[in-house]
């Protein structure tokens, strides 16, 4: 995965992760359950994606 690639990624992450603390779109569109499910979806594919592209690095975080 380039290093663009993983930026990106974790800009969405970083606002899908927001959208569901303050249970809105960043435009401020209320977020309904079926929504946030999706969005929390969303983030553990995407961990699960950045995960797999640095395998050691997973395996650090997930021991701290």
């Amino acid at each position: 995965m380039s290093e663009a690639t993983e930026l990106a990624l974790r800009a969405a992450l970083n606002v899908l992760r927001d959208s569901i603390e303050t249970g809105r779109m960043p435009s401020g569109l209320a977020l309904a359950p079926e929504a946030l499910a999706m969005h929390a979806a969303a983030i553990t594919e995407c961990e699960r994606l950045l995960a797999s592209a640095h395998p050691d690095r997973a395996r650090h975080q997930a021991s701290t």
